[in-house]
């Protein structure tokens, strides 16, 4: 193998069908490593994700939209409706952050619709205001449409020429594989709004595999204020201590820190807009009991796209094993 590449040399041993099989099959699990425009290598700051992506190279972007690979947006908008709108509200949440110059990453590359030669939306020139003005575009008519994609496609297209190709940026972008979980699936989180989100590439997988067996695993919550997912469904959960990402401070040393309670963990999620003090155990506590009494009496299919009030939690399996290091009420694992 080259450099530990999982492209083969080919040798004369093989035959062609033998070799054609050997290339797929280093290849298959590797995707998402390798841009699918240039097939270059990603350079990822913490690993691949799942999901195979295009790399930020102005011309690979270019023929990324223009030559329809991403015309799979539209089935996804038809079947994942929900999926599309937690999508929208993470994007959304980035943006009116004031640390949006370090958290809004990354910032979107869409090629301009009437010059296809020039990108709209370029992560070397950041333009905030004319992206938030697609944005609220998108926000609107996802609230009043429920019509077919097409229908929807037209109502923006019509309001601002930039708000599908922003759509189609935050559905393609997203590299995590999310799906909405049937109703009520974790009674005890009160909430209709549940998703899977799977992250791990297959080889970091196997890997995760491999250590359960050794260690076993468990779940613990992430709590991670709203501005911050949509960051975290492209990159992951980054160990963000002392670092500029770091919100709250690194009290038990680096590492990324989760909670068996699940109200420490809503805690650490900002409720509330704004909130980046980190509340006192009694204010938790009487918050915890308040959130678990409050009568779901809003209909199953309420939005939430139109909420300002957005919290997020993450119920994360972990490995048991001596890095991961408990302190009361406050686990910290260092390893990502």
């Amino acid at each position: 193998q080259v450099g530990g590449h999982c492209k083969n040399v080919p040798t004369l041993e093989y035959g062609f069908l033998v070799q054609i099989m050997k290339y797929a099959e280093q290849r298959i699990p590797t995707l998402n490593e390798y841009c699918v425009v240039c097939d270059e290598q990603h350079v990822f700051q913490n690993g691949s994700m799942l999901k195979p992506a295009v790399c930020t190279r102005e011309l690979c972007v270019f023929s990324f939209y223009t030559l329809g690979v991403m015309s799979g947006a539209a089935e996804e908008v038809a079947t994942g409706a929900e999926v599309v709108d937690l999508l929208v509200a993470m994007c959304r949440a980035a943006l009116e952050s004031p640390r949006k110059s370090i958290i809004f990453e990354p910032y979107p590359s869409v090629v301009d619709p009437s010059d296809p030669k020039t990108l709209a939306f370029n992560p070397k020139k950041k333009n905030y205001e004319r992206l938030q003005k697609a944005l609220d575009s998108v926000m609107s008519i996802r609230e009043m449409t429920q019509g077919s994609y097409l229908e929807i496609k037209k109502q923006m297209d019509k309001l601002d020429p930039l708000a599908h190709p922003l759509l189609q940026w935050i559905i393609s972008s997203n590299r995590s594989h999310i799906v909405k979980l049937p109703l009520s699936r974790l009674k005890f989180m009160h909430t209709s709004h549940q998703f899977l989100l799977l992250s791990s590439p297959p080889a970091k997988e196997a890997r995760f595999r491999t250590a359960k067996k050794l260690y076993g695993s468990t779940f613990a919550f992430h709590g991670s204020h709203i501005e911050n997912w949509h960051s975290i469904l492209r990159n992951g959960l980054v160990n963000a201590s002392y670092t500029k990402l770091q919100l709250h401070g690194a009290a038990y040393g680096k590492g990324i820190y989760l909670s068996p309670i699940s109200s420490i963990s809503f805690g650490y999620s900002g409720m509330g807009k704004g909130q980046h003090r980190m509340p006192s155990k009694d204010e938790l506590v009487q918050r915890y009991n308040r959130m678990n009494t409050i009568p779901q009496t809003r209909s199953i299919q309420s939005r939430f796209l139109q909420s300002r009030n957005l919290n997020c939690i993450a119920l994360c399996e972990v490995i048991t094993s001596k890095d991961l290091q408990k302190h009361g009420n406050i686990w910290v694992c260092p390893v990502s």
